[in-house]
């Protein structure tokens, strides 16, 4: 493979992170049910319960794109690989 700015051949190929989503479901009603009681033992307990009882967040889910970079040693030049 040659660069195309100078026609060197020592290049390298690598795999470079280019972007990523994440998706955040929600608690759903055992989630919802769960805070529920938990803020009604917060409040007899005088707030002591929260120290042991934490509060239902969800999932996060994340995915990511990769994609192939080719790199001239010698100019510094890089391109994506179609």
């Amino acid at each position: 493979m040659k660069c195309p700015k100078c026609g060197s051949e020592n290049v390298s190929i690598e795999m470079v992170q280019t972007g990523g989503k994440t998706k955040k479901h929600g608690n759903g009603i055992g989630g919802h049910m769960n805070n529920a009681a938990r803020g009604l033992a917060a409040v007899s307990t005088l707030g002591m319960s929260n120290l042991v009882w934490k509060k239902s967040k969800g999932k996060e889910k994340s995915k990511f794109k990769n994609e192939k970079i080719c790199l001239c040693q010698n100019c510094g030049n890089s391109w994506p690989i179609k």
